[in-house]
């Protein structure tokens, strides 16, 4: 399944369907994939009222607090659990925008969503 499809969005969304944000924790996070196969792709991740999501060309309001711009390449490596996060940001081939405090508030929940990708992880591709 290719990377940031709508097929692969809405099978991240099953997948994630049970993580709890937990009460309280909310974020807006933009992640801006250049490089792709159909030019520069504009993804949103949210945790909000409990829910984890994520959309493909997310509304601008509201607005995201937080942008991760990384290459197409290095997206779907992230996405098959082949690369590291921190290594990337460390290598200078992801550059963040904004709050960064997002990304700390809202790891625990990133982390208990990458938990339940590795189904989806086995089958994307680029």
């Amino acid at each position: 399944m290719r990377l940031y499809s709508p097929e692969w969005v809405a099978a991240f969304n099953e997948a994630v369907a049970g993580v709890e944000a937990g009460t309280g924790v909310s974020f807006r996070m933009l992640q801006v994939v250049h490089d792709g196969p159909e030019g520069t792709l504009r993804v949103g991740l949210s945790a909000e009222g409990g829910t984890v999501r994520m959309e493909l060309d997310p509304p601008d309001q509201p607005a995201p607090e937080v942008t991760v711009s990384v290459g197409y390449a290095d997206a779907a490596a992230l996405a098959r659990g082949e690369l590291d996060p921190a290594q990337l940001l460390a290598a200078g081939r992801v550059k963040v925008r904004g709050d960064l405090s997002v990304l700390v508030r809202g790891q625990v929940i990133l982390a208990e969503a990458a938990g339940r990708l590795e189904g989806l992880s086995e089958r994307t591709t680029t």
